[in-house]
C-alpha cells in the first residue's frame, strides 16, 4: 500500500478515535452532573419559596393554600422531577406557571405541569409571532412558545392565584418581552432581567445574550424604584434578601 492511502486511513482512524474520546468525555461529564448534583439541586429560601436548580437555569416554587405557583419550568426534565421528589411535591400540585420569557431554559419542562394554568408575557408572544431573531448575529435563531394553551399578560396586570397576589412587571432587554412577577408585594422574580453580583443588581457579563441593552438599563432603573420589595430571585445569579442594598447603585 502506498503512503497516500496509509495517511488517509490514519487520518480517518484518528478522527474516529477523537470522536469516541470526546463522546466518552461528554458522557462522563453528564453522568457526574446528573448523579452528583444533589447538594445544589434544591433549597428552601423562605418558608414559602423553594428553588430548584437544574443544569442550566433555576425555577422557583411559591407555596399557596392549595398547591404551588411555579416561576418558569427549568430546562432538564429529569433534574426538575428529582427536585420535586426531594421536596415531596408532585408536578400536578403546581396550579399556575408564570413564564418570564421564551428562552428554552425557562420553558422546556412545561409538559410536566399539564394541570397548571400558564401565564405568558404578551410582548414576548408578539416577538415570537413576528419571527424576531433572538440574536442579531444569528438571524436564523428564533424563539418559540412551547405551550398550546396559555393566558397572555401585560405590564401592570394583577392576578389572584389561590391566596397569592401577583403583579406583572415588564422588564424587557434580555428579550423584548421579558417580564418579572411580584408576589404578595414583596417577592420579585426577575428572570434574566439582570444579574445579581455581590448582592447588587447589575448588567450581565455576556452582553451577546441581551437583545436590547438600553431597554435592560431602563428595566433596572424601573426595578430600583419599586416599593415594598424585600427579596429578588433571579434565574441564573441567585437571590438577595436585601432589596435596598441591591438597588443602592
Amino acid at each position: 500500500m502506498s503512503d497516500k492511502p496509509k495517511k488517509l486511513i490514519s487520518k480517518i482512524v484518528f478522527g474516529l478515535v477523537s470522536v469516541l474520546l470526546l463522546a466518552f468525555a461528554v458522557y462522563g461529564v453528564v453522568y457526574y452532573l446528573y448523579y452528583h448534583y444533589n447538594e445544589e439541586l434544591t433549597v428552601r429560601l423562605t418558608k414559602d419559596v423553594i428553588v430548584i436548580n437544574d443544569l442550566i437555569s433555576t425555577m422557583y416554587l411559591v407555596r399557596t393554600n392549595n398547591g404551588y405557583i411555579a416561576i418558569d419550568t427549568g430546562f432538564d426534565k429529569a433534574i426538575v422531577k428529582r427536585g420535586f421528589e426531594y421536596n415531596r411535591i408532585k408536578p400536578e400540585d403546581v396550579k399556575a406557571v408564570l413564564i418570564t420569557h421564551s428562552d428554552p431554559d425557562h420553558q422546556n419542562v412545561g409538559e410536566l405541569f399539564y394541570k397548571a394554568k400558564i401565564y405568558f408575557p404578551k410582548e414576548e408572544n408578539e416577538m415570537i409571532e413576528n419571527k424576531t431573531p433572538r440574536f442579531s448575529f444569528l438571524p436564523f435563531i428564533k424563539n418559540s412558545n412551547y405551550f398550546k394553551n396559555y393566558t397572555l399578560v401585560n405590564d401592570n396586570d394583577s392576578l389572584i392565584i389561590d391566596n397569592k397576589k401577583v403583579k406583572c412587571v415588564a422588564l424587557s432587554g434580555h428579550t423584548l418581552g421579558s417580564m418579572g412577577f411580584i408576589i404578595d408585594g414583596k417577592y420579585l422574580f426577575s428572570g434574566d432581567a439582570f444579574r445579581i453580583k455581590n448582592g447588587k443588581i447589575a448588567l450581565p457579563n455576556r452582553r451577546f445574550l441581551v437583545m436590547d441593552i438600553e431597554k435592560m438599563k431602563r428595566s433596572i432603573e424601573k426595578v430600583s424604584k419599586l416599593k415594598g420589595i424585600k427579596y429578588i430571585f433571579s434565574s441564573h445569579s441567585g437571590s438577595t434578601a436585601d432589596f435596598a442594598f441591591a438597588v443602592s447603585n
